[in-house]
């Protein structure tokens, strides 16, 4: 039987082993990262023999006195995770469960084992197609390296030519000061302070954990780029970076990129780039011989025709408010 569970309900310990021994297992779905990223989550949870066998995190909030699920920042994907005594129907009934409960659903993103069970039921729900890139790193280093493209080995070694300095470092300061000097400005609507002060707790957290792996690059002693890492069992997750002009053109990120894979390699990693649906980006990522996987994103809208109305009003003024540039004065 399927369950709905308050935050306080949860039991974490049990909910992180059952993460844990489910087979599609990873980071963002442990208590302590959800904790960081949407305080007072809730839960579905389906229990058997006094553990969890099945649990979907809510992230989920009110708003207008309705229900909302959405995507918390810096989880990249989240859903269903079950172990092998769990129903195969089980998803399903989830889902069907999560569409009553929420009247707003703003884009909840599956993982990537829920996908073969999600195809089917395309035309039940609103689910959109997304990707992501994996690389798995189980074959010797020259042979990882076979598969970059011609260009990512090229600006490799232009990398390596060009004398940056690489470094392991414990302090995310420098990344995010970085980040909000060079590349915030370029966000549409900008980027607040709590995701900063997010991000910090994350990196605290994943590093009390041994999960975090921050790396720099530096030319003069200035950083230009740098990449923050979280491993969980047997995936590395990209989860934040920042590059300015003189790291894009001196191929900072493909340096530790490639040094991320030569460290990992011949194991049984797996590196998650955590690809955005940009081209460039997803093309980037693509030079180092990653495979394209599919997972899904649920929405919906059964907000009542007045609430709608508001909520459309609000998004233009919104987007007039930024197309202005207003915004980036205040």
């Amino acid at each position: 039987m399927i369950k709905y569970l308050r935050h306080e309900e949860i039991d974490k310990h049990t909910w992180d082993a059952c993460i844990a021994a489910s087979e599609n297992n990873m980071v963002c779905a442990l208590s302590w990262f959800l904790d960081v990223v949407s305080p007072g989550w809730q839960a579905y949870v389906e229990e058997q023999g006094g553990a969890y066998a099945t649990v979907m995190p809510l992230p989920g909030t009110l708003k207008m006195g309705f229900p909302y699920l959405s995507q918390p920042l810096h989880a990249q994907m989240l859903g269903i995770f079950t172990t092998v005594r769990s129903s195969p129907a089980v998803r399903e009934q989830m889902l069907e469960l999560t569409i009553k409960r929420f009247k707003f659903i703003n884009g909840y993103r599956f993982n990537a084992g829920d996908t073969p069970c999600l195809e089917k039921l395309q035309n039940t729900y609103d689910l959109v197609p997304r990707y992501t890139r994996l690389l798995a790193l189980s074959k010797p280093y020259p042979e990882l390296y076979k598969g970059y493209t011609r260009d990512r080995t090229m600006n490799l070694k232009r990398a390596q030519r060009a004398n940056l300095r690489m470094f392991e470092s414990d302090d995310i300061e420098p990344l995010i000061e970085h980040f909000k000097k060079h590349i915030a400005h370029k966000v549409v609507g900008g980027v607040s302070e709590v995701a900063y002060k997010m991000l910090r707790e994350l990196f605290a957290a994943a590093k009390k954990h041994g999960m975090a792996q921050l790396m720099y690059t530096t030319a003069g002693g200035e950083v230009n780029a740098g990449c923050l890492f979280i491993k969980y069992n047997n995936t590395i997750s990209y989860t934040f970076n920042s590059a300015d002009s003189e790291g894009r053109a001196a191929n900072g990120r493909t340096l530790v990129l490639d040094e991320i894979i030569r460290q990992h390699a011949g194991s049984d990693y797996v590196l998650d780039f955590e690809s955005p649906m940009i081209q460039q980006i997803e093309h980037f990522y693509a030079s180092f011989g990653s495979q394209r996987v599919k997972y899904f994103a649920l929405r919906q809208n059964a907000l009542p025709l007045y609430v709608k109305v508001i909520r459309n009003v609000r998004m233009k003024l919104y987007r007039a408010f930024f197309a202005t540039g207003v915004a980036e004065e205040v």
